[in-house]
């Protein structure tokens, strides 16, 4: 399933090829640190990295994740996790995110690690 969104998106020109790329490279990275086995294990996650990645390109800002919800994600077994894997996506990515968009990714890691395991 996120491969075809990933082509709808890319095909309507939603995003670009270099958004596009990154979420590939994403979901290997994912898989070759074993946080997921297929690639819709982390659909959530990756809409929200290729978008984020073509709001940056049009300078779009999105307001920071609610408080509340970044204190219980930061009380999860996996928080530190996520931190760890966010960092080192972070250095492949074909642009700066903004400050808004962090805490999603944390969000939809710690998310994604839950339910995967």
């Amino acid at each position: 399933m996120i491969q075809e969104k990933l082509a709808v998106l890319k095909n309507s020109q939603v995003i670009d090829d270099e958004a596009y790329n990154y979420s590939q490279d994403a979901i290997e990275y994912l898989k070759k640190r074993k946080l997921i086995e297929q690639d819709d294990e982390a659909d959530v996650f990756i809409t929200h990295l290729a978008m984020a990645t073509a709001r940056q390109q049009t300078d779009e800002v999105i307001a920071s994740v609610d408080e509340s919800i970044k204190n219980e994600i930061q009380q999860s077994e996996h928080y530190e996790k996520a931190v760890d894997v966010w960092n080192e996506l972070k250095q492949l990515a074909p642009t700066k995110f903004g400050s808004g968009e962090e805490g999603y990714f944390l969000l939809h890691l710690v998310t994604m690690m839950q339910t995967n395991g």
